[in-house]
């Protein structure tokens, strides 16, 4: 029973594109969605696909003069919870799928990415240093490296070469000021365009507080794949 409720294989490849030899399942959207965003009112708030739906709540048709004078907060609490599409062109909403593609990748990639020392106790400068030098070695001192020059092409004392690496390594120190400030730069322009999502997402929840939204697009049952456990029973 346990292997026929949860299918085995690459989720959410299709059957066409599988591998040789590898098996593939399809991955129902309703189980994916809550997995990843907890709610459908989360998906569909989710920037950029807040530039797709919009959540309403339908308030519910009154014909006495007591229900007119009800607040507007409790009418709002007794309202029906409606998803209306925006309007945008079919080249736009090929923009918009594809930034949707690029954000989930990359917040999967960020989930994948975990440095195996967050969260730990920094370790001491000169170990550091000893477990930086795998990946990065540090550069010879200039002195050192001019060494290496074959002195039968090149004279001991070159004024030309010397001169030259004195410009060299002012520019590059210049390139660096330059990389650091844009670094400053672009942590602080990140952090405002995650503030500018953060309001986006909560100014498209703000229609549905409260709510318990399920089932927002209908009943998804016919088109889900059918399970060995189900069809059993039918």
């Amino acid at each position: 029973a346990a292997a026929e409720s949860a299918p085995w294989g690459r989720g959410g490849v299709p059957i066409s594109k599988g591998l040789y030899g590898a098996p593939t399942r399809m991955v129902a959207a309703e189980d994916a969605v809550l997995r990843r965003f907890g709610s459908w009112e989360a998906f569909l708030a989710e920037p950029p696909l807040d530039e797709l739906f919009r959540l309403e709540r339908r308030r519910p048709a009154s014909s006495s003069d007591d229900m007119q004078t009800e607040s507007t907060e409790e009418a709002t609490s007794q309202g029906e919870i409606v998803v209306r599409p925006r309007l945008v062109s079919s080249t736009q909403r090929s923009r918009i799928l594809a930034r949707a593609r690029m954000a989930l990748a990359r917040r999967l990639h960020e989930e994948f990415s975990v440095w195996w020392r967050e969260g730990k106790v920094p370790l001491p400068a000169y170990t550091q240093r000893r477990v930086t030098w795998w990946d990065h070695k540090p550069k010879l001192p200039f002195d050192v490296q001019i060494q290496s020059r074959s002195k039968d092409r090149n004279r001991i004392f070159d004024e030309r070469f010397l001169y030259r690496q004195q410009i060299i390594r002012a520019r590059n120190a210049q390139r660096k000021e330059r990389r650091a400030e844009w670094q400053e730069e672009r942590k602080k322009l990140l952090a405002e365009k995650e503030k500018h999502k953060k309001d986006r997402r909560e100014r498209a929840l703000k229609a549905v507080e409260g709510s318990h939204c399920s089932g927002l697009l209908g009943n998804l049952a016919p088109l889900l794949p059918k399970t060995g456990k189900s069809s059993s029973t039918h």
